[in-house]
């Protein structure tokens, strides 16, 4: 049963809700009659038509409405697109950026004179000669791109294999056997208008491209050995001041080229990036004389990206980044980059899928595919030597494929800070009527050298200045604070006092509005 005390006290409740409704009431109304906001008082106008102030509030709600959804699609777009790019200066000092990386490889991967020193030296079996073993030495370029040659070569593939077995000879050792060390490639160097010792400035390295040559190229290795080592710059721009470098070819000595021509390839990449097909290049013929102008470019974050939870790149000096790089099994880089992170995936999808790793790849506990392994490596090329590691990029089935837009190739963070160089080319013949002895040049016969099978390339900066660019949080207080009041102001006449008047009516004035009537309350109860 309901009590006595249970019934007042209903009663006392539903007169207080009754009192404090008619008070919120009141205040509404005078908030309507009183505020700034645009068509309020027309509802609350007493001598306008009950249809009249109908229309007025379905006005004003909608206005509300449609500025409500639009700042809803707003923050959906914020929430889409969290950092920004823009060019912070056009004219950033070239001093600031590092010199790149330059990899020097030449087009001839397996060296004619090397190959013949080899194979006198191994043990053959009765039923193979030494000119045969010379001539099937061309196919170790199946190890770089399989499947280059149109017939079935498995068998020859097969047989190479067993005679470097039968010596006890593994691929990378081969490959350093047949391949034109930098000292014979490169005859002289400049740096800064300065002579070098090129072997002091150029060092082996392994490439997407076999062995080659590289010059301000910072590996996991020679990060350990010099961890505080600096990186090249410049401080001027022009031919005479930059990279320039003496290149020794020998037409007669190809014997397995990458492409159909006499020349080297030169990459330039960032110093920290592995030198692979995404590097900016150019194919240096022999005989010519080669200006390479390079444009240096730099994207940086700020620090609002650094404290963002989901911007969407990686810092490389953040844990993440540095437990990537502690944590990876075949290639370790000096410093995490997305390049980097995408040599690795390739060679997880390698190994996966065929149980080696490629030689040009840096190796630490893996096997080393053979020429056995080329089948199966070119089985599944379209696995690996694609933009999207790890998902099958065959031609027939390609545009079948479909790829999530919302994640990152082998979920490979893109980098917060990195460097990135464009390169313009221009090359002209060398003159038979200058003379050289090293990289000094004159028209006296007797005091220089006659050109044969040189190229000269030379690699500097166009300008002392570039471009810097900066990433930034989108959607910051101050763009979030602008743009809701905007839109609010655009629809509803919507501002900051109109703040102070929704506080002053609906709080002050009601708080007010219950001490005066406390006296009621206190009969009511």
């Amino acid at each position: 049963m309901v009590t006595t005390q249970q019934k007042s006290c209903g009663w006392i409740t539903r007169r207080i809700l009754r009192k404090s409704g008619t008070i919120l009431k009141k205040q509404t109304l005078q908030f309507c009659r009183d505020t700034g906001l645009h068509g309020y008082k027309y509802i609350a106008e007493t001598r306008r038509s009950m249809a009249e102030r109908i229309a007025w509030a379905i006005t004003v709600l909608a206005s509300l409405v449609i500025a409500i959804v639009i700042m809803k699609f707003t923050y959906d777009r914020y929430a889409d697109y969290t950092t920004l790019s823009v060019i912070e200066s056009t004219h950033r000092g070239i001093w600031n950026y590092p010199f790149p990386a330059v990899t020097v490889c030449d087009l001839n991967r397996v060296s004619l004179k090397l190959t013949r020193q080899l194979v006198e030296k191994l043990k053959l079996p009765p039923s193979v000669s030494k000119a045969f073993v010379v001539q099937e030495m061309s196919l170790l370029n199946e190890l770089l791109y399989p499947g280059g040659h149109e017939f079935n070569i498995r068998s020859n593939l097969s047989r190479l294999q067993g005679i470097f077995d039968m010596n006890n000879l593994s691929i990378p050792t081969v490959i350093n056997l047949v391949t034109r060390d930098c000292n014979t490639l490169l005859e002289a160097c400049k740096w800064k208008a300065e002579e070098h010792d090129c072997n002091m400035i150029f060092q082996p390295s392994f490439t997407r491209y076999g062995m080659c040559c590289s010059f301000n190229y910072i590996t996991r290795e020679k990060f350990l050995e010099e961890p505080n080592m600096e990186l090249f710059r410049m401080t001027s721009c022009g031919y005479q001041s930059g990279l320039n470098f003496l290149l020794n070819l020998d037409p007669e000595d190809y014997h397995s080229s990458i492409v159909e021509s006499i020349g080297t390839k030169i990459l330039l990449h960032s110093p920290f990036d592995y030198p692979d097909d995404n590097a900016a290049n150019s194919i240096i013929p022999v005989n010519t004389y080669s200006f390479l102008i390079v444009q240096p470019g730099e994207t940086y974050s700020t620090n609002n990206v650094r404290k963002m939870s989901s911007r969407g790149c990686i810092f490389n000096d953040e844990p993440a980044a540095l437990d990537h790089i502690d944590k990876e099994k075949y290639f370790i880089p000096a410093r995490y980059s997305l390049i980097n992170c995408l040599v690795e995936c390739r060679a997880n999808v390698i190994n996966m899928k065929c149980g080696c790793i490629p030689y040009y790849y840096p190796q630490s506990n893996a096997r080393i595919c053979n020429l056995k392994d080329i089948e199966c490596l070119e089985t599944y090329k379209y696995w690996y030597d694609t933009s999207w590691p790890g998902t099958d990029m065959s031609p027939n089935i390609v545009s079948f494929t479909e790829l999530n837009d919302n994640r990152r190739p082998c979920g490979c963070p893109a980098d917060c800070n990195f460097y990135n160089y464009f390169v313009q080319n221009s090359v002209g013949n060398l003159d038979k009527r200058i003379y050289y002895n090293g990289l000094t040049y004159t028209n006296n016969r007797s005091k220089g050298n006659t050109w044969k099978n040189q190229s000269v390339i030379h690699i500097f900066f166009g300008d002392l200045v570039s471009v810097q660019y900066r990433r930034d949080k989108y959607n910051t207080w101050r763009h979030m604070f602008a743009t809701f009041g905007g839109l609010l102001g655009l629809f509803a006449g919507f501002s900051l006092m109109s703040v102070a008047e929704i506080i002053y009516f609906f709080i002050i004035r009601v708080i007010t509005e219950m001490f005066t009537n406390k006296e009621n309350v206190k009969n009511i109860m």
